[in-house]
């Protein structure tokens, strides 16, 4: 069985981890398992069902299915789907995610195992044991939102894996000459728009449309890195930059829904991230928004990586996590 392994614990001191992999054996077998089944963003419980349903299952619900943030709609972050142990079979062993539940008097460690690539390459299964019901939800209370996001970090590690056999390297080398970044930027986008300091990378799709607006600007100290001079920036670009569809139209920020902002180490670097909501003034159009702003202290100037999705008609979730996933590639070059 192709297995890594980390453990953490619930105990006095916090969260201890285990680490375990044999890595030639890994990569030995790796080769002979299938490819992961289920959609994208699905997620499999097994699990009792009327526990799952009823209170010991209310924390991870909660955690699991919880809202994605900068949405204009609500949509979870995952979509479950629950399935006793009996049902854990060759139909669902390789679905992409996995949560298996086990509880009883022979799990004395209240503890999430994460394994990879178990029963099929790629996937992410994690055991969450306790021995009774109180001791479980307490793990998901305490510690869910680790085990959510290493979930979210395997969906993007499948689309990065997809991207880089796919790259855009044209794309990928305007980035690093005129902003000094390097990011995976897969076939299909195109450059829609370059001008100083200011470029735009677009994919378009009779569907839907994604794109990342990348833009530089001199650091100006401490107020660089708040949530209004970003929301400020990042409209003075899209006013000059990116018009609407009719007369007197542009895309800006929509501000009566407070974006959401917060500090991060993204490839050892430090980065700050926006996510909300845009809309076309003077227009109807509008859709979700990350941003990635980084500091380049050789150079003097910010470099803000800004990804944002219109699929007026579908959910957003997938497509959002796609541009996360890219901006996860994100670094200096120089």
């Amino acid at each position: 069985m192709n297995k890594f392994v980390a453990t953490f614990t619930i105990a006095a001191l916090g969260l201890v981890f285990l680490l375990g992999c044999n890595p030639e054996k890994a990569r030995q077998q790796q080769g002979t398992l299938p490819s992961v089944t289920g959609k994208t963003g699905e997620l499999v419980v097994v699990m009792d069902t009327a526990k799952f349903r009823g209170q010991t299952g209310l924390p991870i619900r909660k955690q699991l299915s919880s809202v994605f943030k900068g949405l204009p709609q609500p949509e979870p972050i995952f979509d479950l789907v629950n399935i006793p142990e009996k049902a854990f079979d060759r139909g669902f062993k390789t679905h992409r995610n996995v949560l298996r539940v086990q509880m009883g008097q022979q799990y004395s460690k209240t503890q999430f195992l994460i394994k990879k690539g178990v029963y099929a390459k790629s996937q992410i299964l994690i055991e969450a044991q306790a021995p009774n019901d109180s001791s479980l939800k307490k793990l998901f209370r305490q510690q869910g939102d680790k085990a959510a996001q290493r979930f979210i970090e395997s969906e993007w590690n499948r689309y990065l894996k997809a991207y880089r056999s796919m790259r855009n390297r044209g794309a990928m080398q305007h980035l690093r000459e005129k902003f000094g970044i390097e990011m995976v930027i897969p076939k299909g986008y195109s450059l829609d728009k370059d001008t100083t300091n200011f470029s735009w990378l677009a994919k378009e799709d009779p569907e839907y449309s994604q794109g990342f607006l990348i833009y530089k600007y001199p650091y100006k100290g401490e107020e660089t890195f708040t949530l209004q001079y970003q929301i400020d920036m990042r409209d003075r670009f899209t006013k000059k930059f990116v018009p609407g569809p009719s007369p007197n139209s542009w895309m800006i920020t929509e501000t009566m829904v407070t974006p959401f902002f917060e500090k991060k180490r993204l490839n050892n670097h430090t980065v700050y991230e926006m996510r909300g909501l845009w809309k076309v003034k003077n227009d109807f159009m509008g859709g979700p928004f990350v941003t990635y702003s980084i500091f380049n202290e050789n150079t003097g100037q910010v470099i803000t990586v800004d990804g944002f999705v219109y699929a007026p008609r579908f959910d957003k979730r997938n497509y959002v996590r796609q541009i996360e996933a890219i901006l996860q590639s994100l670094k200096l070059t120089r």
